[in-house]
């Protein structure tokens, strides 16, 4: 789990001189990530049993931990100069972490749950919405689609307990998508966010969180930077085969004979 994700799962435990320190880290992190404890507290004006403190909230077993995953980071970040080697380099990790990434708790939500719901704010991530609810249509799960406040409102009268709902917003922080979020939560609905690795207020409402990685990519010529956003489709294909894969051992821990079946040759005629 990368620092990011870290930080808005546990943000709720963290007090107001863990912010300070969040704050620096953000701000400085490659020089971070070659400090010692005692030099971060210096930087801070905390002590060193402050720093540890704060490296456990964050789910880590100690500072060695923490520096250790922003020296990897600031590695990570160290891309090749030019926007097509960049982004090819953001898809291939892109790949790489999904693909390795456990979502049976995300995979059982969608498939017991009684209604799905997803919600999206802006052009790149209703046309994400529209391609997952294509998917997941041709197996057998309908996600209903809210878009506005109003339709908002209706599914909020609704919601039950039993349902689940997923929120796209690449920023995380759409007042729209925000508002909704919140009343999701006072309903314990299991809500899930997709949004863009930072720190941001919806993953931290979210009880699930994922995350795409993006670049800025700014030229002269463009009146405003371009975001390369193929990671939102990259991730929610990959979340589909999964939910695939999911049935697939699902069905074949109901009836093992079953597998065991549709591995047999077939006759000769």
């Amino acid at each position: 789990m990368k620092l990011d994700e870290r930080f808005n799962t546990y943000r709720h435990q963290l007090g107001e001189t863990d912010m300070l320190i969040w704050n620096y880290i953000q701000k400085h992190r490659a020089t971070c990530s070659s400090l010692s404890i005692e030099q971060l507290g210096a930087k801070c004006n905390v002590s060193r049993t402050t720093i540890l403190r704060f490296a456990k909230k964050l789910g880590y077993h100690g500072y060695r931990d923490l520096r250790v995953c922003l020296e990897m980071e600031s590695e990570q970040e160290q891309l090749p100069p030019d926007p097509i080697s960049q982004t090819c380099t953001i898809y291939k990790q892109a790949i790489d972490e999904i693909s390795t990434a456990d979502y049976t708790q995300l995979l059982r939500l969608i498939d017991e749950s009684e209604n799905l719901y997803i919600c999206s704010s802006g052009m790149v991530q209703d046309a994400v919405a529209n391609e997952m609810r294509r998917m997941f249509l041709s197996a057998d799960k309908w996600f209903y689609p809210i878009n506005g406040p109003s339709e908002g409102s209706v599914m909020l009268e609704n919601l039950t307990r039993r349902d689940l709902v997923v929120m796209l917003s690449l920023s995380g922080e759409s007042r729209t998508i925000v508002e909704l979020a919140h009343a999701v939560k006072v309903r314990n609905v299991p809500l899930v966010s997709i949004t863009q690795l930072r720190d941001n207020t919806l993953a931290q409402i979210s009880d699930i969180q994922l995350y795409i990685t993006t670049i800025s990519i700014q030229q002269q010529k463009l009146q405003r930077p371009y975001l390369p956003t193929t990671s939102f489709f990259i991730l929610i294909e990959l979340l589909y085969l999964k939910y695939l894969e999911y049935l697939r051992k699902k069905e074949k821990e109901h009836d093992p004979s079953r597998a065991d079946r549709a591995e047999l040759p077939q006759a000769e005629r």
